[in-house]
């Protein structure tokens, strides 16, 4: 394996298992990874439960769901309804939903979700969250939207919600705190996938962490709107992007994020997220300066030896790496996650090898030596023996 360092492989993991055989309830992939081909045999197998009763709206929902997990996994490729005759788009089930269980939860809910973020149906995710503020997994939904339309106030007032179902993955909440005590005072970082990004706005809005952050996920940049209102705060001169196709969206989410890097004017630290992917900042890398979870950007050379030391000691929570005491369904992405932290590590372990504290340098190791081995792969564990020396 390559170097680890400025590490960005977090959020994807495929097991291998067997097959369900029966329909299963569905979840956001963000929360529990399966492989793809699970989804588009539960997409089958849903479907078949939609042909015994096209009135249940748990069918059409959970239909609805495989299909959009199916879709993602395929890394959103407009060409994933061709594996399989039971894959459709959102618009096409959406259209199906609107005969069969017409002015619905599922029907107001699906015709906000099958667009995921923006503004467009923002009427109907409203109604559904009148409806039924307490489905599992619309309060996501509903932020994504209060910050499409740039209304903060409905954005706080959803986590807070939010907050008391204790939805989230306890050891994302850990991960999103430690990222944000990595930043500087009056902080940019720009984050990318929904495990990196609710729990950051949800400290922020539920408990009033580091409210003096600006974190901006990169796929929000991707509306007209929304780019405009924010480039405009950043000092960030606009960026037509035309029309914007779904399978150039990789090529699009770097296209706004380089304008920032190449725009920026230093009145503001600006960071990068460690769970945003390296080919969006490819050509800055020489200008990206580890600081705890995140790269700190700077046209000028920084070191950050002494605030990933100080990081280390004094402002992360790190208990939770060493020993798990719960049950988290969102393992695997969470472990995937984790890696993040060796960025930092070997930074800190280097000083206390050059410091002559060698028992601490040990206890960085060991640590580092837990992350990687729960993933059970020998690369990893290789590069922390080889790193790490």
């Amino acid at each position: 394996m390559s170097k680890i360092n400025y590490l960005t492989l977090i959020l994807i993991c495929m097991p291998v298992i067997l097959f369900a055989q029966k329909a299963e309830e569905q979840v956001s992939f963000a929360r529990i990874t399966k492989p793809h081909t699970y989804y588009v045999e539960q997409a089958e197998l849903w479907w078949h439960e939609v042909e015994n009763d096209k009135t249940s709206e748990g069918n059409w929902y959970n239909y609805f769901r495989a299909c959009r997990n199916a879709h993602g996994t395929a890394d959103w490729s407009s060409d994933f309804i061709k594996e399989s005759p039971y894959l459709k788009t959102g618009d096409s089930i959406l259209s199906l939903i609107e005969q069969h269980i017409p002015n619905t939860f599922t029907h107001y809910y699906l015709s906000y979700l099958k667009n995921g973020i923006g503004t467009g149906n923002g009427e109907d995710i409203l109604k559904a969250y009148e409806m039924n503020p307490d489905f599992e997994g619309i309060h996501s939904s509903v932020v994504s939207y209060a910050e499409s339309s740039l209304d903060r106030t409905l954005r706080k007032q959803v986590n807070k919600e939010w907050h008391k179902t204790n939805y989230l993955s306890s050891q994302l909440m850990i991960y999103a705190y430690n990222a944000l005590m990595s930043l500087d005072s009056n902080a940019v970082i720009f984050v990318q996938h929904d495990n990196d990004t609710y729990p950051m706005w949800m400290l922020q809005d539920a408990l009033g962490i580091r409210s003096d952050v600006t974190v901006i996920n990169i796929d929000f940049l991707l509306l007209d709107a929304y780019r405009i209102n924010t480039y405009k705060a950043l000092n960030v001169p606009e960026l037509n992007l035309g029309t914007v196709d779904l399978d150039e969206y990789h090529s699009n989410w770097r296209k706004v994020l380089t304008h920032v890097l190449k725009n920026h004017k230093a009145d503001y630290p600006v960071y990068l997220s460690m769970t945003v992917a390296a080919e969006l900042y490819e050509g800055f890398e020489q200008q990206l300066y580890v600081s705890g979870l995140a790269f700190r950007f700077s046209k000028n050379k920084l070191d950050t030896s002494l605030i990933n030391k100080k990081l280390y000691e004094e402002k992360f929570m790190l208990d939770y790496l060493s020993q798990t005491l719960s049950y988290d369904m969102n393992q695997t992405n969470v472990d995937y996650q984790n890696l993040n932290y060796l960025n930092c590590f070997e930074k800190v372990y280097k000083q206390y090898k050059s410091l002559d504290r060698h028992d601490d340098a040990k206890k960085i190791k060991d640590l580092s030596l837990t992350l990687v081995n729960r993933l059970n792969r020998k690369e990893y564990t290789d590069w922390v023996n080889s790193t790490f020396n």
